[in-house]
């Protein structure tokens, strides 16, 4: 029902930016758990927008703007972390590191760099302004016009197409980078198909599961791949710095290497095994997409 599908879907958004406020005090102290369940909850309150957006009122420009900003910029905090902390991790292996304290110095560069954008961005008065512009939005959700089942069903079908145009691109790519790149933007597509899908799977039952549980695994094996291909990236500038020996570097590259290949042949197995089922025949009884003009309002 109608009702049902729109009080799920705005008590979902409310929750996010209650969840993004209620962590700022903490960022503006570097905390890392604060900026990554403001970020968390940045990437599902774009995703309910980006999905639902014609069916919710159109937030000002500045408003979008400002919360585009903030996501990107927590996001390079906490990538600048988690980066910090897998590098670490390959540190405290038992291997005999010839330059292990200049490698730790340039981890220890990471969390620093990390540490200094989250107080940044929780001093930026244009993080603040874009949560209390969301905040007071009226009724910032789907008011009394929808959407209706089967129109939220279209709407999360299409972005599980888009989801799946981009890895029949990026089995089609050849390039690496270009690979890499696009098994980027897929992690991106199914975590917006994801968070959407979770704003209103109370209201649409319990085939919802059908859909979630394969979309986190694969989620879950892209992001291992990203990680991968992050850390390798941020190793090669390494090659630049003194005092860096070069076989250290090389046992690094080796290490993460062998992990990039497990990821891809990880992902490969979930493709095969678990496949995302498409919303409009997992939801819907009769399998039938209705006609729903979409927007993106991220």
């Amino acid at each position: 029902m109608a009702s049902e599908v729109r009080e799920s879907l705005d008590a979902y958004l409310a929750f996010q930016i209650a969840e993004v406020q209620r962590s700022m005090p903490l960022i503006s102290a570097a905390d890392q758990e604060a900026v990554h369940s403001a970020r968390l909850a940045l990437r599902r309150l774009r995703s309910g927008i980006s999905c639902f957006g014609i069916f919710l009122p159109p937030a000002p420009p500045e408003a979008r703007h400002g919360i585009r900003w903030l996501a990107t910029s927590l996001g390079e905090a906490r990538d600048l972390f988690v980066l910090a902390q897998r590098v670490k991790l390959w540190l405290d292996a038992p291997v005999p590191w010839r330059s292990a304290e200049v490698l730790r110095t340039a981890v220890e560069g990471l969390v620093e760099r990390s540490n200094s954008i989250a107080r940044h961005v929780a001093g930026d008065l244009r993080a603040s302004r874009a949560i209390t512009d969301f905040a007071g939005l009226p009724s910032h959700g789907t008011g009394p016009n929808g959407p209706t089942d089967g129109q939220a069903i279209a709407c999360l079908h299409r972005q599980w197409e888009v989801m799946q145009q981009r890895i029949a691109e990026a089995e089609k790519s050849r390039s690496g980078s270009a690979r890499n790149e696009l098994l980027h933007d897929a992690r991106k597509d199914v975590k917006r198909l994801r968070y959407a899908l979770e704003a209103v799977a109370g209201a649409l039952g319990p085939g919802s599961l059908l859909i979630l549980q394969p979309a986190v695994a694969l989620q879950r094996v892209l992001g291992e791949h990203h990680d991968a291909v992050a850390s390798l990236a941020w190793m090669d500038t390494l090659a630049v710095d003194r005092g860096i020996d070069a076989t250290d570097l090389d046992q690094l590259r080796h290490m993460e290497a062998r992990r990039l290949e497990e990821a891809e042949r990880e992902y490969s197995r979930t493709l095969l095994e678990t496949p995302v089922p498409a919303p409009g025949a997992v939801l819907s009884s009769d399998g039938a997409i209705p006609a729903v003009r979409l927007q993106d309002q991220s």
